[in-house]
C-alpha cells in the first residue's frame, strides 16, 4: 500500500478537479450560487475533518515515474 497526503493531493490537483466539481453541484443545484474557489476550499476542509493526513491507496492506483 501506498500513502498520500489526501488534501494537500487534490490542492495539487485542484486545476483538474475544480471544474468538476462546481459543474456537479450545478447540477444537482442548478441555482447554487458560489465562488469556484470557496467551494473547492470547503470541500477540502470537509475532507480534512473526515479523513487522515496520510491517506493508503494501493499500489495498484500509483503509476511511478
Amino acid at each position: 500500500m501506498a500513502r498520500i497526503k489526501l488534501e494537500e493531493t487534490l490542492e495539487y490537483l485542484y486545476d483538474d478537479i475544480q471544474p468538476s466539481l462546481a459543474e456537479a453541484v450545478r447540477e444537482v443545484l442548478p441555482d447554487a450560487e458560489f465562488e469556484n474557489r470557496e467551494l473547492f476550499r470547503a470541500f477540502l476542509n470537509a475532507i480534512g475533518r473526515r479523513c487522515h493526513d496520510w491517506a493508503k491507496i494501493p499500489n495498484n492506483l500509483i503509476d511511478s515515474v
